[in-house]
């Protein structure tokens, strides 16, 4: 995991992506396009299930700090 990465930062890209419903890992890189490839390359390792919160991407990223 990149050590630089922060929830701060992944939840800038994706916080308002969940207003239209449950998303797929793909969905969640989609929309994290414009992101850096530090936090694509930590999205992508995600496990390829349904997200309806932003809440279950950080249960799936349990060492992500939230600030450096």
């Amino acid at each position: 995991m990149a050590d630089d990465v922060t929830r701060t930062e992944i939840a800038e890209h994706l916080a308002a992506v969940f207003a239209n419903g449950a998303l797929s890992r793909s969905d969640l890189l989609i929309a994290a396009a414009g992101a850096r490839p530090e936090v694509r390359r930590v999205l992508e390792g995600l496990p390829d299930r349904r997200y309806t919160e932003l809440r279950q991407v950080w249960e799936d990223l349990p060492t992500v700090p939230v600030g450096i």
